[in-house]
């Protein structure tokens, strides 16, 4: 199954709200939420979720099945909620995890994958081991993870080894260790074919450089299993590895309700700057009293005001804290230049 359209017609933040999945018609393998704080990416993944209908979120939701095009109410009525149960039991959320709880999943996804290997296809734990490695070396293999994959404990624990071969257990590995095991492992290692999966915040515990991966990765997923992934992300690395018909903002309208935004430019790419100020919002990047401190410099250079004691002081309390070599500071500089060549001319 895929998503294809939603209309919400009242629910929480949403009034009259329409948001589409798809690109001519076809529904996107996948698709980022992205926007400020209090817009509702979170609340639009819930939204989604196959419900207990004891409230009335009145709303429809188009999806792609083996059938066709099918189009269900929510709540469903009567003569429809056999069809939406089968067709919504293929979503499959993935939240915010706290470590302990990532911990538990990795658990369990990994003891699932080696019984199956054991008891459904009759071969060896240690072939499942390997098969377990094998996978964690292609799907993992940007992230450089350094910890392989030993095998199970008398204890049903698992253990891994370092690259000073020392043993332990999940909880010896780093929190995004286990964070990117927990969330991607499962995706590869279950039966993930025609599901639609939604990721709350999947950058959760990860290093940004490890954040900027991911998205290939379940691009790799949607490919090999014809299935979907709607991502809520605040992490401008995940946003500037999406293409532009994947992006949908959520915004506010003038009466103060969320709206579904195509992205004009971008953002795959772009810088992390470029990304928080375009398509995040995020006005300053710094501390907001060195941003302060960096535009009243700016202001004084736009003004003629640069030749001072003050403006001087002020300038060389910035280089030694930010560096000489600070980027904002070196445009205020060239300014500088440009102006008195200017004045000379």
């Amino acid at each position: 199954m895929k998503l294809k359209h939603v209309h919400i017609d009242s629910y929480k933040l949403f009034r009259d709200f329409d948001i589409d999945f798809c690109v001519d018609s076809r529904p996107l393998s996948i698709v980022v939420l992205a926007g400020i704080n209090g817009n509702g990416k979170s609340t639009l993944l819930k939204y989604l979720l196959p419900k207990n209908f004891s409230t009335n979120h009145a709303g429809t939701v188009s999806v792609l099945t083996d059938s066709g095009d099918e189009m269900f109410h929510v709540p469903p009525t009567i003569g429809e909620y056999k069809q939406y149960k089968q067709a919504f039991d293929y979503i499959s959320y993935f939240g915010t995890e706290d470590i302990s709880r990532a911990s538990g999943q990795l658990q369990r996804e990994v003891l699932r994958y080696v019984d199956r290997f054991v008891y459904v296809e009759g071969k060896t734990s240690f072939e499942a081991y390997r098969e377990i490695q094998k996978l964690i070396d292609d799907v993992f293999a940007d992230f450089h993870l350094q910890v392989r994959f030993k095998g199970i404990d008398e204890n049903k624990q698992l253990v891994f080894v370092n690259g000073n071969g020392e043993t332990f257990g999940v909880d010896g590995l780093s929190d995004g260790e286990k964070q990117v095991l927990a969330k991607v492992f499962p995706l590869f290692a279950a039966d993930m074919k025609g599901r639609v999966i939604l990721m709350d915040e999947p950058e959760s515990s990860l290093h940004p450089s490890w954040q900027g991966y991911l998205l290939p990765v379940l691009r790799r997923c949607a490919e090999a299993n014809d299935c979907q992934f709607i991502l809520a992300t605040h992490s401008p690395q995940i946003i500037s590895s999406a293409y532009r018909e994947e992006i949908r903002m959520l915004t506010r309208n003038a009466e103060g309700h969320v709206q579904a935004e195509y992205c004009v430019d971008g953002p795959y790419g772009w810088t992390v700057e470029k990304v928080l100020d375009e398509i995040q919002g995020v006005p300053m990047q710094r501390v907001p009293e060195v941003e302060r401190r960096l535009e009243a410099l700016r202001m004084a250079v736009r003004e003629n005001r640069c030749d001072t004691e003050a403006f001087r002081q002020e300038l060389a309390e910035l280089e030694t804290l930010l560096g000489y070599s600070d980027r904002d500071l070196t445009l205020i500089r060239l300014e500088m230049i440009r102006r008195k060549k200017g004045q000379k001319s």
